[in-house]
C-alpha cells in the first residue's frame, strides 16, 4: 500500500510531528491552538509530495461539490430536488472510475485514489446542510476532504463529527503521546509482520489438496487476513490523526462478539457501516416499516456497501449474500440479542455463526473465484 512505503511513511510521521509542535507551542505562546488554520498546507504538502495530479484532481472535486453544498445551504425553492441532484452529481467520478475497469480505452482524465471517500465525504456535507441549514466554512471542508491520515482508507468522519475535533482539537499528553505511539506501532505490527505470516501461511494452504479442515482454516485465514489488512490501517490512521489533535473514530469494536448481523455491522469497518447505515438505511426505514420492508431495505443496503467495493461479478454475488444474511435477519426478528437473557452456550454459538458466514464472504477479497470453490469443494472431501 502507498502509505507503507518507506518514504511516504516518513514524510506522514514528520508532518504530524511538525503539526503536533505547532499545536503545542502556539496553545503555550498564545492560548490558543493554530494547528486547524495551518492543516490545510499540511495536508497539501503530504498529498502534493505523493502526486501532484492526485492533489489536483482533489482540490477540482472540494472546488466543484463546495459550490453545491453552498448553494443547497438555504436555498427554499426545489431544495429536496437539488439536494439528490448534488447527491448524484457527487458520484459521478467515482462511477466512472468504475467504468474504467471495465472499460480501460476511456480517457483517463481522473485520479481514482481516493475517490470513493471523497464521495461519502461530500455527500455527507449535503446531508449536513440539507437537514441543518449551517453553513459549511471553505477550508473546514477543504481539510475534512484532504485530511492525510484518512485520506484514501479511512476511518470515515462524519462531517458533523469533523466539525467538533476540527474546532476544538483534543490537547496532547504525555500519556496520550504514549499511547498513540503504541497504537500506532500496533497497526504497523498488524500489517507488516502478522499479516504477513498469516498470508504466508494461507498461500502456502491454498497450494494444497485440500480436505475439509483446511477448507475451514483457509476460511478463517481469510477472515483474519481482512482484518489485520483494515484494522492495521484504521490503527495507522487514528494514531496518527489522533495525535495531532484531530480524535479519529474507532473502526472496528470487537466483531467476534457479534451475535447477529446488525450488531456485527455496527461493530467491522464501523464508520462505513454507519455512514450507509445512516444515510440509506435510515433514510428508506425511518417510517417504522414492517418486517418484510425492513428485510427489503437491509438486502438492499448491505448490497449498496457491497458494490461500493466494486462492480464486478465476486462483488455483485457478496452483494447478494451479505444482503441475504442481514436480510432474513430482519424478516425473522433476530437483529437484537440480549446477553443477560440469553443463555451463554447460545450466545458464543450464534457469535460463531454469524462470524463464520462472514469470514466466507470475505474470500470475495482474498482468492479468486477458481480457488473458492475449490475451497468450497474441500468440504466434500
Amino acid at each position: 500500500m502507498w502509505y507503507l512505503e518507506a518514504d511516504t511513511l516518513f514524510l506522514l510521521l514528520v508532518t504530524s510531528g511538525v503539526m503536533i509542535l505547532i499545536s503545542g507551542l502556539t496553545r503555550l505562546l498564545f492560548k490558543k491552538d493554530f494547528a486547524p488554520k495551518v492543516l490545510i498546507l499540511a495536508n497539501i504538502a503530504v498529498i502534493g509530495i505523493i502526486s501532484y495530479e492526485l492533489l489536483l484532481w482533489s482540490l477540482g472535486y472540494i472546488i466543484v461539490t463546495f459550490i453545491m453544498i453552498k448553494h443547497l445551504t438555504h436555498r427554499k425553492r426545489c431544495r429536496k430536488f437539488l439536494f439528490v441532484l448534488y447527491c448524484l452529481i457527487c458520484t459521478v467520478p467515482f462511477f466512472y472510475g468504475r467504468m474504467h475497469e471495465f472499460f480501460p480505452q476511456l480517457p483517463v482524465f481522473i485520479v481514482f485514489i481516493g475517490i470513493a471517500y471523497h464521495m461519502l465525504k461530500a455527500i455527507d456535507s449535503l446531508y449536513f446542510v440539507y437537514y441543518t441549514e449551517m453553513d459549511i466554512p471553505f477550508l473546514a471542508y477543504a481539510n475534512y476532504i484532504l485530511f492525510f491520515p484518512t485520506f484514501t482508507a479511512g476511518p470515515i468522519f462524519r462531517y458533523r463529527d469533523w466539525l467538533r475535533v476540527y474546532t476544538n482539537p483534543k490537547k496532547l499528553t504525555f500519556d496520550d503521546f504514549i499511547k498513540y505511539v503504541k497504537r500506532f506501532i500496533l497497526g504497523m505490527f498488524k500489517k507488516m509482520v502478522v499479516l504477513w505470516f498469516v498470508s504466508t501461511v494461507f498461500t502456502h494452504i491454498l497450494d494444497m489438496n485440500l480436505k475439509w479442515y483446511w477448507s475451514l482454516a483457509i476460511i478463517v485465514l481469510s477472515y483474519i487476513t481482512v482484518y489485520l489488512d483494515l484494522s492495521g490501517y484504521s490503527d495507522i490512521a487514528i494514531a496518527t490523526g489522533s495525535a495531532m489533535g484531530f480524535t479519529v473514530p474507532e473502526n472496528f469494536r470487537k466483531p467476534l462478539s457479534a451475535p447477529s448481523f446488525t450488531v456485527f455491522w455496527r461493530n467491522w469497518h464501523i464508520t462505513l457501516s454507519d455512514w450507509v447505515r445512516e444515510h440509506i438505511f435510515v433514510v428508506l426505514n425511518g417510517k417504522r416499516l414492517g418486517r418484510i420492508a425492513s428485510a427489503i431495505v437491509g438486502f438492499c443496503t448491505m448490497f449498496v456497501m457491497e458494490m461500493w467495493h466494486g462492480f464486478t461479478l465476486p462483488y455483485i454475488v457478496g452483494g447478494i449474500y451479505n444482503g441475504l444474511c442481514l436480510g432474513l435477519e430482519n424478516l425473522f426478528g433476530l437483529t437484537s440479542v440480549d446477553k443477560r437473557k440469553t443463555k451463554k452456550a447460545v450466545y458464543v454459538i450464534r457469535c460463531i455463526v454469524v462470524n463464520f458466514l462472514f469470514a466466507v464472504n470475505t474470500l470475495l477479497f482474498t482468492v479468486t473465484p477458481d480457488q473458492f470453490f475449490e475451497i468450497m469443494r474441500g468440504f466434500l472431501n
